[in-house]
């Protein structure tokens, strides 16, 4: 399940969350309109019930409705990947690549599970 981010106090609240401590966190900056946020979005739905719902947290936030969110991250570009892990930021992908971003995703879990 990905989980919709509307206003920095959410983000902070997932990114404080107990629960998500050794998670890596990722948070899709999309826009309705940005076909390529569209024809991503369905394989982000298919990461988050799949193999690493237990590893990971998808995060959403349409940058028309948090625009706090959007500015606080620098985001110029849709789609935007956030990743973060303990709560800071480590590293971004953008684009709607799949290839690039799943690898970066399972590189970051996968590093994860060596620390």
């Amino acid at each position: 399940m990905v989980l919709t981010i509307t206003t920095l106090e959410d983000l902070e609240k997932q990114l404080k969350d107990e629960s998500n401590a050794d998670k890596l966190i990722v948070l899709d900056f999309f826009a309705t309109w940005c076909g390529p946020c569209v024809r991503i979005a369905p394989k982000i739905e298919d990461w988050s019930t799949g193999d690493h719902k237990d590893d990971v947290v998808f995060l959403k936030c349409d940058v028309d409705e948090a625009e706090d969110v959007a500015k606080k991250y620098d985001i110029e570009a849709m789609p935007t990947f956030v990743l973060f892990k303990n709560g800071e930021e480590i590293t971004r992908v953008v684009g709607a690549n799949t290839a690039d971003l799943k690898k970066t995703i399972e590189d970051n879990v996968k590093s994860k599970s060596d620390d």
